[in-house]
């Protein structure tokens, strides 16, 4: 790092010296604002360079500390961190409730559009691991309404898999996907009574399953 700053302060230098004398050459500055120029950010380049060791420099009489402004700004981020992954951690809290209005009666729970999207928020900031416990308690909730929903449109899943059951997605698929058991949620005219259709339908609903199921098992690692 001390290299690389060094090595950026020299760069910063030789750029400002050469577009110098290219304006002092095309006369849009004079000799002593060169000097000035080349001065302040040879200053410049020095502090940069030397940043790691500096502790203060002064600018106009003010005194710049760089530990104080470096240790500060750590401190804000830091902050701005918590806070971060304290409001996800709230907005987990409100990804189980049902949103408002009448359900669809599909076979996919109405929570886990809002809850995928947050979901892909809280990875693309890198909380998933600081948030696994959470993430673990709200799919465990999704889960159990993602049966249920499921259970709408194959009869025979709530009476394999009672409430609290969470079967694995392969134990589901075989019930779910059962001829007698579509037949029975058609006899209710679910789908309209179209057999196809149902299970159409049931395919979607029990791969928005498997994925919830594979990101619970993924948080008890």
């Amino acid at each position: 790092m001390k290299i690389f700053l060094s090595l950026l302060g020299l760069v910063i230098a030789i750029i400002i010296i050469c577009i110098g004398m290219n304006l002092l050459e095309e006369k849009q500055i004079t000799g002593g604002e060169f000097v000035s120029l080349v001065v302040a950010f040879s200053i410049i380049g020095l502090i940069i360079s030397f940043s790691s060791e500096v502790q203060e420099f002064s600018v106009a009489g003010n005194i710049v500390k760089l530990k104080e402004v470096k240790k500060e700004a750590e401190e804000s981020i830091s902050g701005l961190k918590k806070a971060r992954t304290d409001n996800f951690r709230f907005l987990l809290k409100l990804a189980m409730r049902f949103p408002g209005g009448f359900g669809s009666g599909g076979t996919v729970d109405s929570r886990l559009s809002d809850f995928w999207l947050l979901y892909d928020q809280i990875v693309e900031f890198g909380c998933e691991l600081e948030l696994r416990e959470n993430i673990k308690s709200v799919t465990d909730v999704l889960l159990g309404g993602q049966l249920h929903s499921i259970a709408q449109n194959s009869d025979n899943v709530s009476s394999k898999f009672p409430r609290g059951t969470i079967p694995t997605p392969q134990e589901l698929t075989i019930t779910a996907l059962d001829n007698e058991s579509v037949e029975k949620a058609a006899s209710r005219n679910v789908g309209g009574g179209d057999i196809a259709k149902i299970k159409e339908s049931l395919v979607i609903g029990l791969d928005e399953y498997k994925r919830l199921y594979e990101l619970n098992e993924q948080c008890k690692i």
